[in-house]
């Protein structure tokens, strides 16, 4: 595979999902949606290189925690939704979400959205769903 630079990740979801698979093998799933909606949003936001940096830390750093219940200030079970988790990334001036869940295969991302400020619109309430129905292959 030609190299893929964290550039083109940001402009391209099927680079990002390939370099994620190249790095990750089968670890991490992505739903179909994921990709798009992460260089959707992350695209113009001026960090972009710089999230996707973050990201690749991120999953590595659960890979050697081995237990993803380990409890970080950037990984948070969503107890309320069961079996989902936030996987947080936040720069100076945005704070993204990804939300995933585990399964008997590995973990897989479902669904990302911007948090913004406000409680309405930072609530899980109304992104969880299109995590769950993209899990359970209903979207």
């Amino acid at each position: 595979m030609d190299k893929i630079t964290l550039k083109e990740c940001a402009k391209d979801s099927t680079k990002l999902i390939d370099l994620l698979k190249s790095l990750y093998g089968n670890t991490y799933q992505f739903h179909d949606d994921f990709g798009p909606e992460f260089v959707e949003l992350i695209s113009k936001s001026g960090s972009e290189a710089r999230l996707i940096n973050l990201l690749l830390r991120r999953l590595s750093a659960i890979i050697q925690l081995g237990n993803i219940d380990y409890g970080t200030d950037w990984l948070e079970h969503l107890k309320k939704y069961g079996n989902m988790y936030s996987l947080h990334l936040d720069t100076d001036s945005k704070n993204y979400r990804l939300l995933f869940s585990k399964n008997s295969t590995g973990k897989i991302f479902l669904h990302m959205f911007y948090e913004k400020e406000g409680k309405t619109n930072t609530s899980y309430a109304k992104h969880v769903p299109i995590a769950i129905s993209r899990r359970d292959g209903t979207n």
